[in-house]
This record gives structure tokens, sequence and C-alpha cells, in this order.
């Protein structure tokens, strides 16, 4: 290819992250007719098949695994080149979309939307529940950043480290343990609250805080296993304000995340319990898309989201 098309290069470089033709169409927002239409100017110029078609969708060949690298690099030097150098937080309009689940909209919200209120006054934020399509919103730019714990990523997803959490009981402050301070003997004999991932019904619905969740059960169900507690006589719920706010007026104890409770706790209100050798720790961190890397947008953001988790960091 003498003279490079960079439309059909942009196609090529989705068909490679996605592996289907109706889902490029839609991210480019062209129809599937031109998408197919591009693939066989690709392939006339590569003189490659490209992609080959599988059960699971759009399979490259070796030619075109081979190219991928270097022209997704290239594209993304465009990008960086055509965009602006400098992002003025004064002066920008723009809107950010966030994911994050109840945990960091307690937890960072609030500050993140103040301080933008002082030094960028032009500048909106739609916060969303993350959901099982999480990673297509990210793929397709519908969700600029996600907040959470997260396992495995696609490598195209950029993964930065925030805090380590630390799970701890609590318990309602009214309630009398036998002893001061509270033993893990203690909390094995209370009844459990545990949360759950998920919605009601089920469906694993908070996908960039699943991590934190299934870690906070586990060890919730293995404490109980400690002492009189069990699943069978545990109660279930899946929000963690919610939980929280049960434990304050019950006698249930439930393993949470520390920073989700240090402000609740004092007189009257919640004791919390280290969970001692059983001490567990759940990497918070925040996940973009890699091709947004150079976006001065994003950067000023994270560098903002940072400053409000870490304040001696700063802005």
């Amino acid at each position: 290819m003498a003279e490079p098309d960079l439309n059909l290069l942009r196609v090529f470089d989705a068909l490679i992250e996605l592996g289907s033709v109706t889902r490029t169409a839609s991210r480019l927002g062209v129809t599937q007719s031109a998408v197919s239409h591009a693939l066989g100017r690709l392939r006339v110029a590569f003189d490659d098949p490209l992609f080959v078609r599988s059960p699971t969708g759009l399979q490259p060949t070796v030619r075109a695994r081979e190219m991928a690298p270097a022209i997704r690099e290239g594209l993304a030097t465009l990008r960086a080149a055509m965009s602006p150098s400098l992002f003025d937080p004064a002066t920008a309009s723009r809107r950010f979309t966030i994911s994050a689940g109840s945990y960091f909209c307690e937890l960072l919200m609030p500050d993140l939307l103040a301080r933008a209120r002082e030094v960028a006054p032009g500048v909106s934020f739609a916060v969303s529940a993350p959901g099982a399509d999480l990673v297509t919103l990210l793929d397709d730019g519908a969700v600029d950043i996600a907040l959470g714990a997260f396992g495995r990523v696609p490598r195209r997803l950029t993964l930065e480290h925030l805090f380590d959490e630390q799970l701890v009981w609590i318990a309602s402050a009214d309630g009398a343990f036998a002893s001061d301070p509270p033993r893990r003997a203690d909390i094995a004999a209370r009844p459990q609250l545990r949360i759950a991932t998920g919605r009601p019904q089920g469906a694993r619905s908070y996908v960039s805080e699943a991590g934190l969740e299934r870690r906070v059960t586990a060890s919730s169900s293995l404490g109980a296993q400690e002492g009189r507690g069990s699943d069978a006589a545990s109660t279930t719920i899946y929000d963690l304000q919610t939980a929280i706010a049960i434990v304050e007026r019950t006698e249930l104890v439930a393993l949470v995340p520390r920073r989700s409770t240090e402000r609740r706790a004092g007189p009257g209100r919640l004791v919390l319990i280290d969970a001692g050798a059983d001490e567990e720790t759940i990497e918070m961190a925040m996940l973009w898309h890699g091709k947004q890397a150079a976006d001065p947008g994003l950067t000023w953001l994270r560098s903002l989201i940072h400053a409000c988790l870490e304040p001696d960091r700063g802005a």
C-alpha cells in the first residue's frame, strides 16, 4: 500500500480489536456494508485475507497479527499530533464519563466534583454504575475512566494503581462485646451480614467492584466458619452503604473496606476491628483505554483523582 488510506487503517485497527464487523461499524459510526467494503479493499491492498471467520468472530491471519502493532502505534501517534497539546481546565468545556460503584461514589465523588467546580467550571461529569458491558463501553469511548478492584483486564486497557484497601470487621458501638477491645472469637460468635456480588437478582452488574465484593464475601464466610456463624445463619445484602447502616442498628457484624467506615466510627456508631492475622488488602485502581493515553483532558482528570485520594500529591 504505497499511499496508506487512513480510513482503511482505522477499520483494520478496530477489526483487530473487536473481531466483529457489526461492532466495528458501531464504533466508527458507519454501516456494516461500509466496513465489509473497506475490508475488501484492505485484502486487495495487502494481498492477504487478513481476517477469517470463526465461531467466535473474525480471527486475524498471521500477516494481520504482524502488522497490527505498527498500525496501532502509527494511528496513536497521528491522534496525538492532531490533539490539542494542552488542556486548560479554567477554559475547557468537556463532559467526562466515569464508571464507579457505590464504594467510589461515596469515597471520591464529593471531593472530585467540588475540586473540579473550583478549577474547571466548564467541566461536567456523568457517573454510572459499572455493568457487564464495561469493557465494551471503554472500547467504544462511552466510558472514559472506570474505578474499582479489577482482576485480569485486556491488554488494550491501562490499569493504574490508586491505593490498597484494608478489610476490617465492623459492629455497632451500642452492642457490648465480651472483651474490650473485641477479639476475633467475639466476631465469630455474632451473626454476620455479608455483602454479595451483583444485584439482588444475582446479575453480576457491579463489575468494577466485583473483585472487592467477592473477596469481602469469601473472607466473611471464612470468619463465619470459625464460630457459631454459618452461611445459613448469615444475612446477605448487595449494597455496601446499606450494609454499614444495618450494622449500626443491629447486632450483626460485617467485613468491609476500612475507608468506607472510618468516618462513621465513634461513640454510639461503629466499632472497627482489624482482621488481625487474616488481614487482607485489595488493590483499588482506575482503568482506561490505551488509545486515550495521550488525551490531555484525561491526563488532567487522572491527576485530579489522585489528588483527591492522596491530598499531599496535589492536582
